[in-house]
């Protein structure tokens, strides 16, 4: 069975990236989109919680009338341990979600990846909830939609 099979939603992106605009018109509409996603790790780890995978990109899939432009992919980790380890296995985190998104045929051109460790929490470290909603890259998706079109 093909990627594109397994996901859907993939080959959805990938044609809006491979038909997207270099240039707009001056009197076209153009209006920004912006979509956020995450994926989550276990504890001390760079593989992504299998629920997430699938989850990763459906809502970009959706959104066939926008030409997505660039990718980040931020890791981030929850406070345990060294900063310079979990710096590093935040920026491993990072390169794993693009790795996914690239064998599901995204160009890896498109993604950024960058590691912040502990440094941006969303969530308390006192609690085994809080640090598993710490463990996570966040993925935000940028593209335009021309009114119109």
């Amino acid at each position: 069975m093909t990627a594109s099979h397994r996901f859907p939603f993939f080959a959805v992106l990938c044609a809006a990236l491979l038909s997207m605009p270099l240039a707009h018109a001056a009197n076209d509409n153009v209006e920004d989109v912006v979509v956020r996603s995450n994926a989550h790790f276990d504890f001390n780890s760079d593989k992504m919680v299998t629920a997430d995978q699938t989850a990763l990109l459906a809502e970009v899939g959706k959104m066939k009338d926008v030409s997505w432009q660039k990718v980040t992919a931020t890791g981030h980790t929850d406070s345990v341990g060294a900063a310079g380890y979990n710096r590093r296995l935040s920026e491993r985190r990072a390169r794993a979600v693009k790795a996914y998104m690239v064998r599901n045929g995204l160009d890896a051109a498109m993604v950024r990846t960058m590691g912040l460790g502990a440094e941006k929490p969303v969530a308390v470290n006192d609690t085994e909830e809080g640090r598993a909603s710490n463990r996570r890259t966040e993925v935000e998706f940028r593209g335009v939609r021309v009114a119109g079109k």
